[in-house]
């Protein structure tokens, strides 16, 4: 439910998937945040500086420190840096990199001659830099940075994909795995590359702050795992008997629904703050945390919950901004599957098994 600009998260998504095989749409995440495409990648907007940000498969949000000093920050070496293979043309390609791994990455690349940089992100309070300057969508693919190699995504780097005057960027937090979690990287004009970014994670300061103080007790937690729609009524009032905030909203077409929603709890830097507990079957834990006063639970009906595709959605929301139905203006997996269905019905052709569910979204 991020309120952030999506149309170079867009674009990108586009000049991606137009590199792929055709298939059927991919699952919409549980998690919204730059976190929705059919590509291995999540691919978001990190800050205003406009930088493509990939979810590295296997990162996690688990609070524990990386290794290394006091502050979290790790102890680049050589060794630490993903292997970099030259091409026979001067192009140096290599997998993205690890979060531990960016510094060394950044110092290994600089050796071999690359103008590349490394920004700190920061909370807001210590960086008020928006940047700018970044190097959009290529119309030729051979100048896009993220190229697609055997099964896999690789970053290469050369004189069309970091052309002259510009500079490759990693934004890197010393604080991980607080704040937005995975992997950054741009191609920035040189002069405007900034000293700082920006993380907007929600509570970041706080959970800083909180990482030198003894943990404070959210108090009494339920863990539920998250409803077909046809529990959703009997989970909702079993909640509500244990004094839980909870509510549902209804997904509507436009033409019944005048609400375009608003007000949900984005990301939280602190994972305990976080509502859903795990990825391929997630669960809701509950407590003063992860929905704290002034906020409620909203579990979200799906537009057509009869369907065997229909998942129940939810998030956390401000109390005084939940509605009781949202605009639904989706486009899933359930209804690419239904559309083929039809057109196979119209065609006479054989009935082929059904796309995979897709996954609720916040």
């Amino acid at each position: 439910m991020s309120t952030r600009p999506s149309g170079f998260e867009d674009r990108l998504k586009a000049a991606l998937l137009a590199r792929l095989p055709e298939e059927a749409p991919a699952p919409a995440p549980a998690r919204s945040f730059a976190r929705r495409y059919g590509i291995p990648l999540a691919v978001g907007v990190a800050t205003a500086v406009v930088v493509a940000v990939m979810v590295v498969p296997g990162s996690t949000r688990n609070g524990s420190l990386p290794a290394g000093g006091p502050t979290g920050s790790p102890s680049p070496s050589a060794t630490d840096a993903p292997e970099i293979k030259k091409d026979p043309d001067g192009s140096l390609r290599f997998k993205l990199p690890e979060q531990h791994q960016v510094p060394a990455l950044v110092d290994r690349l600089k050796e071999l001659g690359v103008q590349v940089a490394l920004v700190p992100k920061r909370p807001r309070s210590q960086c008020s830099e928006l940047g700018g300057g970044g190097r959009g969508p290529q119309a030729d693919p051979e100048a896009e940075i993220l190229q697609h190699s055997d099964d896999d995504f690789v970053l290469k780097v050369n004189a069309k994909t970091v052309p002259p005057g510009h500079t490759l960027i990693f934004p890197w937090a010393d604080y991980y795995p607080l704040g937005e979690h995975g992997i950054g990287f741009g191609v920035v004009e040189t002069a405007k590359v900034p000293s700082c970014s920006i993380d907007f994670s929600e509570g970041l300061e706080e959970a800083l702050k909180a990482r030198s103080e003894p943990p404070k007790d959210p108090g009494r937690t339920i863990e539920v795992d998250v409803p077909a729609p046809e529990g959703l009524a009997a989970l909702v009032q079993s909640l509500q008997a244990q004094g839980v905030s909870v509510a549902v909203i209804e997904k509507k077409p436009a033409s019944e629904c005048t609400h375009l929603g608003g007000g949900y709890r984005g990301p939280q830097a602190d994972h305990e703050a976080e509502v859903s507990v795990g990825t391929t079957t997630p669960r809701l834990r509950i407590n003063s945390k992860t929905v704290p006063p002034g906020y409620t639970l909203v579990l979200t009906k799906p537009a057509r919950p009869s369907s065997p595709y229909a998942k129940v959605g939810y998030g956390v929301k401000e109390t005084s901004k939940v509605t009781p139905c949202e605009i639904d203006s989706s486009s899933t997996g359930e209804e690419w599957a239904e559309a083929q269905a039809r057109l196979r019905e119209l065609q006479g052709g054989p009935q082929l098994p059904p796309a995979p569910p897709a996954a609720s979204s916040r």
